[in-house]
């Protein structure tokens, strides 16, 4: 795959946004995540976060910068800029959102509405150790390369369920995250 510039995707994604909203039973138990974008002189790289290890929910999990909907929260994408802030102390005007992806349900009828993001050069962050162990950037040519991805079966419930999973230096990227990414770079034909 050719190196691709955030400008490049970005331009990608505008051409073919998703137009349509997803309605789900559960509108208490909506969350939004921030998938970052930023560039790199090896081309486009995602943000990713690890979660800090005593949290209760998904303790050292690789994950976008997001949550739970808050009451006060005036939008999903509130949620998520609100959640990027709270976590890795990246103000909202350091942010330039592009746009929302599909959204997706979680095993636990959890309802995540992605946004996809520009992260403004030179922009700093740091984690709050309260939510975040670390947060790194992976290539987008990575996260591209089929062959990066791996299947992990599971037995849940007495049925087997597999997963895609990518090795990282911070672990497992698998789940909603995995499941978030391969939409993403699967409609507008990144896959290689």
């Amino acid at each position: 795959m050719t190196t691709l510039s955030c400008a490049h995707i970005i331009s990608r994604f505008s051409l073919s946004a998703p137009t349509e909203i997803s309605t789900y039973r559960h509108p208490k138990r909506q969350s939004a995540v921030m998938m970052l974008l930023s560039d790199s002189p090896q081309g486009a790289q995602v943000l990713l976060c690890k979660r800090a290890s005593h949290l209760r929910h998904h303790p050292s999990q690789l994950c976008f910068a997001g949550g739970k909907q808050e009451r006060e929260d005036k939008s999903l994408k509130h949620t998520a800029l609100r959640e990027l802030h709270e976590e890795l102390n990246i103000p909202s005007n350091k942010v330039d959102v592009i746009g929302r992806l599909p959204q997706i349900s979680t095993l636990g009828d959890v309802v995540i509405t992605p946004y996809l993001g520009y992260l403004q050069p030179n922009t700093r962050w740091q984690i709050d150790q309260n939510e975040v162990e670390t947060a790194f950037f992976v290539p987008l040519s990575t996260l591209c390369l089929q062959s990066n991805w791996h299947t992990l079966s599971v037995a849940r419930a007495k049925r087997t369920l597999n997963f895609k999973v990518l090795n990282t230096p911070h672990g497992l990227l698998w789940g909603a995250t995995e499941r978030i990414i391969h939409q993403f770079i699967s409609h507008h034909g990144l896959i290689s």
